[in-house]
């Protein structure tokens, strides 16, 4: 599937999401944006998927059923090492809840202009 991409995939984002409405509509938002966006449907694919090859940057929903956005990143650290590619937590959750949470959070809703930012800014060149 991603093992016939160019490498370096700089602009590739992994987006994780359990919700498949929200995981086409950042996908296709990514896309719009210039970036090369590829779903996971949770965290087990998503490691999968990061064993073949690794992205520029995972964008996961922070809540999701069976592994959640931290338990993802620590498997992906655990698989990686060094190459853990930036992780961006999207999460509805009050920020008074997050505290213990050290990657960047996207707040959701957010408008479309934010996701792109953050993505940008995130994405490994």
């Amino acid at each position: 599937m991603l093992r016939d991409m160019p490498k370096p995939a700089s602009k590739w984002v992994l987006v994780v999401d359990d919700d498949e409405d929200t995981r086409e509509l950042v996908v296709e938002l990514l896309q719009g944006g210039g970036y090369l966006a590829v779903a996971a449907p949770g965290g087990t694919a998503a490691l999968r998927m990061m064993g073949e090859n690794t992205p520029a940057m995972v964008l996961t929903d922070l809540s999701m059923s069976g592994m959640d956005g931290q338990e993802l990143l620590t498997q992906t650290r655990a698989l990686l090492g060094s190459a853990t590619p930036p992780f961006v937590f999207a999460t509805g959750a009050h920020p008074s809840r997050l505290t213990e949470i050290a990657e960047p959070v996207l707040s959701k809703p957010y408008e479309v202009a934010e996701l792109l930012d953050v993505v940008g800014r995130h994405c490994r060149s």
